[in-house]
């Protein structure tokens, strides 16, 4: 239901950020003289504290990553861990958009050196050109930038999610087959790891089930474990061995490393859990395991399947994890499909398979991320555009000059491809490296994310921001095609 204060919220934040934006050009545009204001390609005097930006820059810079390392190592709590990241944040942009002035020319002149390769005399013009004001090249630059920064910083989170996830996986994955259900998620029924279990070269089939539970205060997750999880998961044992899923009986209980930490508990302390229904139930800790980063097949306490049953109503398994004589091979796939025939709702899956399936959730949520984060690098090609025409409009004479002297509509129209292109490309390589610096700090703070660069998808943005570049010239370069040499050589 769209709320009317939604409406008048997005209104304030739109008219209070254009007209905070506008300010200092207002403020710039009273100290322009008169006579140079006519002057064509004249440009604006300095500010009376233009000698302090690169140390102000600096400063702000080192500001928004300050407050990003205390938001991550040093706050406590939800809010305070957001407020200073996202402070950070924007700090770190508005100091490394106000300071990449200064790396303009330097970029330029690499970046747009194939351009003087592929077109000559009128690639060196276009590079001349994005050189020529770079405080203008880097503003119009600096939507992009912040736009790859954002798709930079998600991209590296996937990859360091997924990496750990698969390296658990792969960890503790002792099968050599899954039975999930067709969507990956849902539950299935526990027959269905028993009809596993009768296929031809089944060794052991592992269940693990799953449910909600409070223990000492908090509500967590509970884990019930065949007897075959011993031969199908592997664990990283601090107390106890592979043996002890199978021995676990009516009391027994396993607990993983941080739970028995928060909680002092050793082999032998009590766990008492309450389930849904309001039933309690007390546990002896009889194993203690090291999960690794990124995924866990187990809650915080686990139990025997068959006391998991006796507490819960209708239980079912998360998955089922199968070991088969001969390993993966297509006569063991078969036979299992053949045992599962009468659970459509349940399929088999190899190891990679198994992955591939666990992560596309995750997978379809960052493709949605990417389409909003895609919006950003629309909007910066609106402003390259602008910033474009209003370079071709100030550029009227010299534009002339140029036709007088022999070049054709085509060179015009290629020398502002170019110019576009190379400020394409210098925001989307400084919002890369931002991204990455901001992706570093995240995974040197959550285990859960290892720092993993997505060269392929790195190397998609930079193509995505040439072609962005291309687009966003289209219309200034025809119209600066189209000036008459003439009219443009005689225009005041």
């Amino acid at each position: 239901m769209l709320k009317s204060r939604t409406i008048i919220v997005s209104l304030l934040v739109g008219i209070i950020v254009t007209m905070l934006a506008s300010l200092r050009p207002a403020l710039r545009a009273t100290r322009v003289e008169p006579i140079a204001a006519v002057r064509e390609g004249s440009t604006l005097p300095p500010g009376r504290l233009a000698r302090l930006r690169t140390p102000g820059s600096v400063i702000v810079i080192a500001l928004g990553f300050l407050a990003i390392v205390l938001g991550l190592f040093a706050a406590h709590g939800t809010g305070p861990v957001l407020g200073l990241m996202g402070a950070g944040a924007i700090l770190a942009f508005i100091g490394l958009s106000m300071l990449s002035a200064r790396f303009v020319p330097g970029m330029a002149l690499v970046i747009g050196w194939p351009a003087t390769k592929i077109a000559g005399a009128i690639g060196r013009l276009a590079r001349d050109n994005a050189m020529r004001n770079p405080q203008r090249t880097a503003s119009t630059a600096a939507a992009l930038m912040i736009g790859l920064a954002l798709v930079t910083l998600v991209s590296i989170m996937a990859a360091g999610i997924i990496s750990n996830f698969k390296d658990a996986v792969n960890a503790q994955f002792g099968g050599d087959y899954a039975v999930v259900a067709n969507n990956n998620f849902s539950p299935i029924p526990i027959s269905a790891g028993n009809a596993a279990a009768t296929a031809p070269g089944v060794i052991a089939v592992g269940n693990v089930r799953a449910g909600e539970d409070k223990v000492f205060g908090s509500t967590d997750n509970l884990t019930g474990v065949s007897p075959g999880v011993s031969q199908t998961i592997t664990s990283h044992w601090i107390v106890g061995s592979q043996r002890t899923f199978a021995t676990l009986g009516a009391t027994g209980a396993i607990v993983d490393k941080s739970f028995a930490n928060k909680h002092d508990l050793t082999a032998g302390s009590p766990v008492t859990i309450e389930t849904p229904t309001g039933t309690t139930a007390t546990f002896r800790v009889r194993g203690i395991f090291n999960p690794p980063h990124g995924n866990s097949p187990f809650g915080s306490v686990s139990i025997s399947a068959a006391r998991f049953d006796s507490l819960y109503r209708q239980p079912q398994n998360i998955f089922s994890i199968v070991k088969m004589r001969g390993g993966e091979s297509a006569a063991n796939r078969a036979a299992l499909n053949r045992a599962l025939s009468g659970f459509p709702g349940a399929k088999v899956q190899t190891r990679e398979q198994f992955i591939n399936g666990q992560t596309s959730g995750l997978n379809s949520v960052l493709n949605i991320l990417y389409v909003l984060l895609g919006l950003s690098i629309i909007i910066s090609l609106f402003g390259i555009v602008n910033t474009l025409v209003l370079s071709v409009f100030e550029r009227t004479r010299e534009i002339g000059m140029l036709r007088a002297v022999g070049s054709s509509r085509r060179q015009i129209r290629r020398m502002v491809r170019h110019e576009s292109v190379i400020t394409a490309l210098i925001g989307s390589v400084l919002g890369i490296v931002l991204g990455i610096a901001f992706g570093a700090l995240l995974a040197a703070r959550v285990s859960e994310i290892s720092f993993v660069l997505p060269v392929g998808r790195l190397i998609v943005f930079l193509i995505a921001s040439w072609i962005v570049g291309l687009l966003a010239a289209i219309f200034p370069a025809r119209r600066a095609a189209k000036l008459s040499p003439l009219e443009a050589l005689a225009y005041e």
